[in-house]
């Protein structure tokens, strides 16, 4: 009997070992064959059908296909090469994981993972994460491409912040009308709180004395400092990702 429980107690510890750490218990990505899952992934690809836009982001004002369009359009050629696919979702150390797996009758399978991100703690944020989450991973996973997919775009999207970080830095050369402006300049106090701010952000610095045309902070118009602060702070919250 007390061998029994000895083994009871060997195997518990390997459970709970597993538990501690980040990675699932299977951290393989596919079965110890593929062969055959392979084939018949290969055969459906040549059969999947064209998937078009269907949907229309009104904020972003670009088109998508929705998880409804690409499933009707994949489930009846994965069905007939004895294909099928699932999508779960696991809790890793407090965060939440879409696992995409694609199965094969002989047992056989292949799998992606990728942790979900809503920007929000609603409902609403959740839903829109998943469903964007779900749609990629299976067009990932199963090599699809979309007719006039708006997200291949050379990494336009990708480059959005840095694009705006080099406007916002040459709109600092448009800030100060020198005839207009008084002769007064910023206080002891405003001065600090922009030092503050520029602080590791030093190239602002000249592009700013040349914008606005004086030779130290200390000269800059008291009328120029709001507008000129909130540039700067918008600048260096893109650089650190805030």
């Amino acid at each position: 009997m007390k061998e029994n429980i000895d083994d009871i107690l060997k195997k518990l510890d390997v459970v709970l070992s597993y538990a501690k750490t980040s990675i699932p218990i299977d951290d393989k990505y596919e079965s110890s064959k593929t062969e055959e899952i392979n084939s018949a992934l290969a055969q459906a690809s040549l059969e999947f059908q064209p998937i078009n836009v269907n949907r229309q982001n009104p904020y972003l004002a670009s088109g998508y296909s929705d998880l409804h369009e690409i499933l009707t359009k994949i489930r009846p050629i994965l069905g007939k090469h004895n294909l099928h696919l699932t999508q779960i979702k696991k809790q890793i150390d407090g965060r939440t994981i879409l696992i995409t797996r694609i199965w094969h009758s002989s047992g056989q399978w292949i799998e992606s993972r990728v942790f979900l991100n809503p920007s929000k703690n609603t409902i609403e944020s959740y839903g829109s994460n998943l469903n964007a989450m779900k749609r990629f991973e299976i067009m990932d996973i199963l090599g699809l491409t979309v007719s006039g997919d708006p997200f291949d775009d050379d990494g336009e999207a990708d480059m959005a912040d840095e694009k705006e970080i080099i406007e916002m830095g040459s709109k600092l050369k448009t800030l100060y009308d020198k005839k207009k402006e008084s002769y007064e300049t910023i206080t002891a106090e405003q001065y600090e709180e922009l030092m503050l701010e520029l602080d590791e952000h030093s190239d602002l610095v000249s592009e700013m004395l040349d914008s606005l045309k004086v030779k130290t902070l200390r000269e800059i118009p008291k009328s120029r400092f709001n507008p000129t602060i909130d540039r700067v702070r918008r600048i260096v919250n893109k650089r650190s990702g805030r």
